[in-house]
C-alpha cells in the first residue's frame, strides 16, 4: 500500500528559529600593521578563516603591489584554513610581482601544522621571528645585493606534534 507523502508541519505557536551562524566577524581577528619604507610587520592575531580574510586582504593587497617587503608575524594566530592560506599565497605572487616579499615569522603550532599538511612549507618562507628578516633585509641593503624570498635565512622549525 502506498503511503501519502506528508509534508513537515509548521506550527503557528512554534514559528522556525533562525539562527546566526558563527561569532562576530570584528572580534576574531586582529592586526596591526607597523610599516616604514619597503617594509611592512603586520602582527596577525586571533582566527583568519573566510570570514576574516577579506578584512586582511584590503590593508594588505595595497602594500604587496606596492612592492612591500611583508612580514606577518603570526604568533597570535590561533586558527587559519584555507582562506588563509590563499590569502598569503595572493600576498606573495602580489609582492612578488612588485618586487617586494612576503615572509611568515613564529606561526603557532597548529598554523605550521596546516602548512606543512599541504606541503606549502617549501612555498611560504617561514622564520622564527620577525627580527630574523629584517636583519636579513637590512644584511642585503648594507651589501648591496638583490635579495629575494628564497634567499632571506629559514630556521628549521620543531616539527608540528
Amino acid at each position: 500500500m502506498h503511503k501519502p507523502f506528508l509534508r513537515p508541519r509548521r506550527d503557528v505557536d512554534h514559528p522556525l528559529v533562525r539562527e546566526r551562524l558563527g561569532r562576530p566577524v570584528g572580534k576574531q581577528l586582529t592586526w596591526d600593521i607597523q610599516s616604514g619604507g619597503h617594509l611592512a610587520v603586520v602582527v596577525v592575531n586571533g582566527e583568519l578563516d573566510a570570514c576574516t580574510v577579506p578584512g586582511l586582504r584590503g590593508q594588505l593587497e595595497p602594500l604587496a603591489d606596492a612592492g612591500c617587503h611583508l612580514i606577518l608575524d603570526l604568533a597570535g594566530l590561533r586558527f587559519c584554513d584555507c582562506a588563509g592560506l590563499s590569502l598569503f599565497l595572493r600576498l606573495q605572487q602580489r609582492a612578488r610581482a612588485a618586487g617586494g616579499s612576503l615572509q611568515l615569522a613564529a606561526p603557532t603550532a597548529s598554523v605550521r601544522r596546516l602548512i606543512t599538511l599541504t606541503r606549502l612549507s617549501d612555498v611560504f618562507p617561514i622564520t622564527l621571528s620577525p627580527a630574523d628578516v629584517t636583519a636579513a633585509l637590512d644584511r642585503a641593503a648594507i651589501t648591496g645585493r638583490s635579495q629575494t624570498t628564497r634567499s632571506l635565512p629559514s630556521r628549521t622549525l620543531p616539527a608540528p606534534g
